[in-house]
């Protein structure tokens, strides 16, 4: 029992240092296979911790199964086999990590490790651009990396640490610690000055008001609702002169950008992808063109920069119907836990109501991004996919109901 444990938690510190060198420091100190290798070792390690038990996860097997055809189908539909094939392999490797948060949910009975090592990354992540940061009017921690990846990363962290203030017992600290975290995560996205960031990130904020104001920050004392909203003040002009002293370009892109939300350039080359991307997908509708192959079809040779139309475009109805039941199934799987919670614990039902907020806001974001492309997405996908497996633990032992999850 013991030797279990050990190896779950070296697994688990492994699955951390993989986080941070795959999404920060490898991106700029790059070295062939440590990514892959850290993840297989990391995997390995849950798994003999549970006795080389697979998750019977549906999603995952789904996607699983995704992974398989698309492979397959490269084969044969594909203009660029090479490309299809080393996109293949990328998903592959997000798949062991949507793999690796479900053990880790099925053994822990809940969330929060994985998004503590998610708002870790989130948080390093902003750091990084602080101190080493690419010097343009969007910064990176990389040339090599999309500035627009990095800002719905922050944007999402935001949202796990809202989770987090999702409690029963209040703790004005915690409430301090989680303000400053979200200060930083927010200057993080506007140095990214990323549209999508900047509307995902207010969504969650926003969505957690609504409909988690009256079980959480309702429940202080007037004294910390007091204190809290003057720390907040004081957070907030701080970042503010702190952000306008050191990063006033960034301020004049941001403000251009936003005034462009709906007229901009690159906002009708966007709609004119995908509509691409559908007609790409009326002329190949069974199998589509191949992963990643659409740009091959596309005017500019670039993606359709929209799941909805990438998707059937590359993988046809076959790949939408797979991939399309992994999406929706967790979210199934939580509406269905949430029929039997929600009279009997208001805690872990107002939970449930943020976790499906976040489903939507992920399903938005999805309107400019590319989940089985990006291992942000994907890492989000399987947070709801994880928490779906714990929730759903419920109906089996209600008894441990007012567990935190």
């Amino acid at each position: 029992m013991k030797m279990t444990i050990r190896l779950l938690t070296i697994s688990k510190i492994l699955f951390v240092v993989y986080l941070l060198y795959a999404n920060v420091f490898g991106v700029v100190f790059h070295v062939n296979g440590l990514s892959e290798a850290l993840l297989i070792v990391t995997f390995v390690l849950a798994m003999i911790s549970r006795k080389l038990r697979f998750p019977k996860n549906s999603s995952l097997w789904a996607l699983l199964v995704f992974a398989a055809y698309i492979l397959l189908s490269a084969f044969f539909v594909s203009y660029n086999i090479t490309r299809a094939v080393r996109s293949i392999i990328s998903f592959i490797e997000l798949l062991g990590v949507f793999a690796l948060i479900i053990v880790y949910c099925e053994q822990d009975g809940k969330i929060d490790f994985v998004l503590n090592a998610f708002i870790a990354e989130g948080l390093i992540t902003v750091l990084y651009m602080f101190f080493r940061g690419t010097n343009a009017a969007r910064i990176s921690i990389s040339e090599n990396i999309n500035v627009n990846t990095i800002g719905i990363t922050l944007a999402f962290s935001i949202g796990f640490i809202l989770y987090f203030l999702i409690e029963k017992r209040n703790k004005p600290f915690k409430w301090f610690i989680s303000i400053a975290a979200i200060a930083v995560l927010l200057i993080g996205i506007m140095l990214t000055v990323s549209k999508k960031a900047i509307i995902g990130g207010a969504a969650l904020i926003i969505l957690w008001i609504i409909l988690c104001y009256r079980f959480t920050f309702a429940k202080l004392k007037l004294f910390w609702k007091v204190f809290i909203f003057l720390g907040l003040v004081a957070v907030g002009i701080f970042a503010y002169k702190w952000y306008k002293s050191n990063y006033a370009h960034q301020i004049e892109v941001l403000i251009k950008r936003m005034d462009d939300l709906y007229v901009g350039d690159s906002d009708q080359a966007r709609l004119l992808y995908i509509k691409e991307g559908f007609r790409i997908f009326l002329t190949h509708p069974f199998f589509g063109v191949g992963f990643n192959n659409a740009r091959y079809y596309m005017p500019r040779e670039t993606y359709t920069h929209c799941f909805y139309s990438e998707l059937p475009a590359c993988t046809g109805i076959i790949g939408t119907i797979i991939f399309g039941y992994a999406l929706i199934q967790p979210s199934m799987m939580i509406v269905k836990s949430r029929k039997i919670i929600k009279r009997t614990d208001l805690f872990l039902n107002t939970r449930i109501k943020y976790i499906l907020a976040f489903f939507l806001v992920f399903l938005a974001v999805n309107l400019a991004q590319i989940s089985f492309y990006s291992s942000n997405l994907m890492y989000v996908l399987s947070v709801i996919a994880g928490f779906a497996v714990c929730v759903s633990s419920i109906e089996v032992q209600p008894e441990d109901s007012n567990a935190s999850h």
